[in-house]
Parts: C-alpha cells; structure tokens; sequence
C-alpha cells in the first residue's frame, strides 16, 4: 500500500513529451545503474554549462523501461528507450530554463507543503527515507524534485493566462466540434469546455515554440561516453523538414506495439516520415503554412488539421445530395433510448450453507483422487485460472501462497496429496504436494480450487433482507449515496447514465441491468439479479425515449457529416 502511495505522489516527476506533453506514471527504482565511473565526475553531459546527473537520466531511462515494457514486453528495445529518456531528461531541463525566462517561482513552503504530503501518505517515516533511498533520492534531491515539479505546473499555467482567445475563435472552435466533442450542446452550453479546450490547444502550441527555441540554442557537450549513442541527432533531412533519432525511435515502438518486428518497425517509421514529409509538400502547395518552429509530429498534425479544414471547408453540397445522405445513414440521427438512474450494487456472498456444500463435494472428490488423475480432475472440477493447466502451480516460495494453504503445503507428505481440504478466503483446496525443498524454502504443487456457488436460497434470503433498505430509500430516510454508509455490502452507489447498447457509466457494459432499468417506471426502487451473483438496488430518475429522426429537425448536423466524409475521402487522396 505504501508503495502505491509514494507512486502516486511521485507521478508529476517524470517526462514524456510526444505531440502532447504527458506526465508519466510513476518512478521505479534504480533498475541497473550502468558500470560508467570512467570519470570523475558524475554526470550524463553539460547543457548549457550545467552538469546534468547521471542518477537523473538512470531514473528517467528505470520510468521509461517500465512504462513500455507493460505494452511491448519482451519486445521492447532498451537502445530506443535509453534514446528517448535522453531526450525526455533534455526537454525537461529545457522547460525548467523557460520557467525562469517566465519568472516563475516555487516557494520553500510550497515545496515543505507537498514534501510533507509525500511522507504523510507513506505513514513511516523510516519507510519513506527507505523508498526515497532505494529511488537514488536524498532528503535534499527529492525536495529538488519537487520543486522542479512545481515550477513545471506553474509554467504551464503562466503559459495559459497569456491566452485569450477571441469570442470569433471559440465559436469557429465550437463550429468544428459541434457534433463531437461537444455533443451538440449550444454554444453557451460548451462556451466553458470551448474556451478550455481552445486554452489547452494553444497552451501547448506556445509551449512547444518555446521548447524547440530552446533546443536550437542548447549547447550539449562533455557527454559521458556511455551515453553518446543516446544524443538527439537527425535521420532524415528531406526538403527542409528533419527527423530526429528520437522520432523514429518513438514511431517504432507505436509499431512494435502492434506485434511487429524491430526491423519491420523501424523501416515503416522512416516510411511514415517520408510520406508525411511528402503530404507536407502538397498541403503547402494549397497555401497552408504552419510555424516550422514546432517539433516535426506537431507540425505534422498541424498540417493535417489545416489541409482537412480547408477540403472540408469547400464541400458546399446541394439539398438533394444531403436529402441522399440522410436517407442512407437515418439511424445516426435517431434518438436511442437512455436514462439516468440511482444505482446499488449489492455484494452476495456465499452462506455458510453455500460453504458446507463446497466442502462436502471437496470430500467426496479427495476419496478417488489420486497424483496419478490429479490433473485431469483439476480440468474437470477446479474453479481456479490453473484448471486448464490441470491446476499446476509450479515452484513457489515461502510467503507467496496464504497461510493455510502454504502450511499445508510444507506439512504435507511430498508425492503425495494432501489428506483433508484445506480452507482459504479463496474457496476449498485439493493438494497435490509435487516436490519440494525445505531448505531453500521452495515448494512444487498443484490444486484444485472449489469455489463455494452462491444458491438461490442465499440470493431469496439476501433480497428479502434488503426490503428495509429499499422502504428507506423510497420513503427518502435516506439516499443511494448514503445507502453504503454502515453497510459492507453496498460496494458501490451513486447516479449513474446508462444507455441501450448496454453502458452504464462506472459500472461498464451490463445489459441485463440497463435493460431493466431502460423498462422500468420513474421514480420506483427495485431491487434485480444481475448475470452474476450480485444484486442491484435502482430507481430510474430520467429517461430519454426513441425518436425517428427527420431531414428538418437534423439538417445542420447532417450538412456537417456530409461535409466531414467527402472532407475525408479527398484527404485520403492527399495522404
């Protein structure tokens, strides 16, 4: 738990700048620091002057290796990430350079406040000196850390006061995403999440101006021989336009997220630039012109945004040809069913009858079992996730496995199964004791697992004692909100939008329930089973019924539809 805490508090301090500038997860520990003491000194290289930390670009390089690996696994190529945590180090360092340009100032007290915080969460403070040691991080460095943390946020928002968009430039805004983003919504609906978003867009347009100023006058030098494969450099240069390392570096981990080849990978990157450099070409052809001052993916989408706008811009269609494309794609302009209900969910959990008779067929399956059907019986009977391996756990240590089940294991005969059933949280288990080393602390089984089945009788009996609960929620005594207070059955409560393919906003796709709830009368609490075995208490507050959609009454989306699908089919020309 300690862990996860000190993650959270640490996600701010650490960078991924790709198209849009993204915090990263969280810092790990030093993975491997690598054997580069050849200098005295202890850094990766100079910027600007300044020495930059070898521990800085490590912790980055540990982030990055994570972060990557949890999509492309075994895959993953550790030269590429070391390449992008090099640049993702620079960029920050960069940031912190136009935060003082920007006067922008952290106080003591702002640091002391989220530094407290920190070791607040964590609880032990000898643990959290542990944890910052274990991440290379004095008392000291981690203040650093926050502070460059602080000044990174206040950037930003310095960044955005100095953006005041015009009521012209919100509503060209609002026009392009009236439909989308916005969902139809009048302008002085959106106008806040208008200006929001045009703010953020803008925000980080200047951002990166700034930072690719930055990086034309930094000055790199002095880099640790360990890590001179690492630098930025360019790749590409075709007709003005340069592709960095970094790029193609960044490019092809999208690809081999996609289970392909490092090799396959990285040449259909190199493709991708080429052709996004040639579409660059034909859109400034057509009289688009985007600051060359901004990093090469951002002027890409920049300059795929203006050609679209412009194409999309001139479909000027007659009543006939929206009439047609209405007619072929009515159901996108019908209105489906939906509804805004309170919602329970009541966890059910197997009486003692339900686990009298888990335990009762655990015994009558021990009596013929033997190592010799063991697996096969495990595929055949076992409720666990090991069944179709025929419940082989294989090796596993000491403190691994709960109590119960590991004092079985090293107390029981090896070769031989386990004499009795043995109770966990988990359900009943049958055990067959593979092998095993007592010294090493180390132990080889396999298991079945017999889950105790919630019965009809449970479900009738937990439903009946809920008939208190839905008096007060009807009677207003009290609120679904406060129905989970005192009460560890109600795991989750609250308004929820649900809609007829099934989606109920916080609960996910549940379509027996929405049906339920899509058919059910306003205002009346009812109680259901879902497909499980958890029950729901609901009341349906709104509703939405459907509509067949006519020509008139959608008109203006279905000009801006038509409009964004011959836009497309001309960019896919131009592409």
């Amino acid at each position: 738990m300690a862990i996860r805490k000190f993650r959270k508090y640490m996600k701010p301090f650490i960078w991924f700048i790709t198209i849009a500038f993204v915090l990263s997860t969280a810092i790990v520990g030093i993975m491997s620091m690598k054997n580069t003491h050849s200098r005295i000194d202890n850094y990766a290289f100079k910027l600007n002057g300044k020495k930059i930390q070898k521990i800085e670009l490590e912790r980055t390089n540990a982030t990055l290796n994570q972060n990557f690996s949890k999509y492309l696994g075994p895959n993953m190529d550790r030269d590429m990430v070391e390449v992008i945590a090099f640049d993702e180090l620079l960029n920050k360092k960069l940031t912190l350079e136009i935060a003082d340009e920007l006067h922008v100032k952290v106080s003591n007290s702002e640091v002391n406040a989220q530094y407290e915080a920190v070791e607040k969460s964590i609880g032990d403070k000898e643990q959290f000196k542990r944890m910052l040691a274990a991440q290379g991080f004095t008392k000291k460095t981690f203040k650093m850390e926050l502070e460059e943390s602080l000044l990174v946020q206040k950037t930003f928002a310095k960044i955005a006061e100095s953006i005041k968009p015009t009521d012209a430039e919100l509503e060209k805004f609002y026009n392009e995403n009236k439909y989308t983003r916005f969902n139809g919504q009048t302008f002085e609906e959106a106008k806040k999440s208008v200006t929001e978003s045009l703010v953020q867009f803008e925000t980080m347009e200047k951002y990166f101006t700034l930072l690719e100023q930055k990086r034309a006058q930094a000055k790199i030098e002095d880099v640790n021989e360990a890590y001179v494969k690492y630098e930025p450099k360019v790749v590409i240069d075709k007709d003005g336009y340069k592709v960095t390392n970094v790029d193609i570096a960044k490019k092809t981990m999208a690809n081999m997220a996609l289970n392909e080849s490092k090799e396959v990978a990285e040449q259909k990157a190199k493709e991708y630039y080429e052709k996004q450099i040639d579409f660059i070409t034909k859109a400034k052809s057509q009289g688009i012109v985007v600051d060359s001052n901004l990093p090469i993916d951002y002027q890409i989408s920049l300059y795929q945004k203006d050609m679209y706008d412009k194409l999309r811009e001139a479909v000027k269609p007659t009543e006939a040809q929206l009439q047609t494309f209405f007619k072929e794609n009515s159901l996108r302009y019908d209105t489906f069913p939906t509804a805004k209900a309170d919602i329970a969910v009541v966890k059910v959990e197997p009486s003692q009858a339900d686990k009298d008779a888990a335990k009762v067929k655990a015994e009558n399956l021990l009596k013929d079992l033997t190592p010799a059907n063991f697996a096969e019986k495990a595929k055949e009977n076992s409720n666990g996730p090991s069944a179709p391996n025929g419940g082989q756990l294989g090796w596993f240590a000491k403190g691994d496995m709960v109590e119960p089940f590991e004092k079985a294991v090293f107390d029981g005969k090896v070769g031989e199964i386990y004499p009795v059933p043995v109770e966990t949280t988990f359900g009943y288990h049958l055990i067959y004791v593979e092998d095993r080393d007592d010294k090493a602390g180390r132990a080889k089984a396999s298991h079945i697992l017999l889950i105790p089945q919630i019965s009809e009788n449970t479900l009738k009996e937990k439903t009946q004692s809920l008939d208190g609960l839905k008096e007060k929620l009807a009677n207003g005594e009290i609120t679904f909100q406060d129905a989970g207070k005192n009460r560890g059955d109600i795991v989750q409560s609250g308004v929820y939008d649900i809609n007829n393919a099934g989606y109920i906003s916080g609960l996910g796709y549940n379509d027996v329930l929405a049906d339920a709830i899509l058919k059910a009368p306003l205002n009346q609490i009812e109680i259901m089973q879902g497909k499980g075995a958890d029950l729901y208490i609901f009341k349906k507050l709104e509703e939405v019924k459907y509509k067949k959609a006519t020509f008139d009454e959608v008109k203006d989306r279905v000009l801006q539809d038509y409009k964004t699908t011959e836009a497309q089919k001309q960019m896919a020309q131009y592409m």
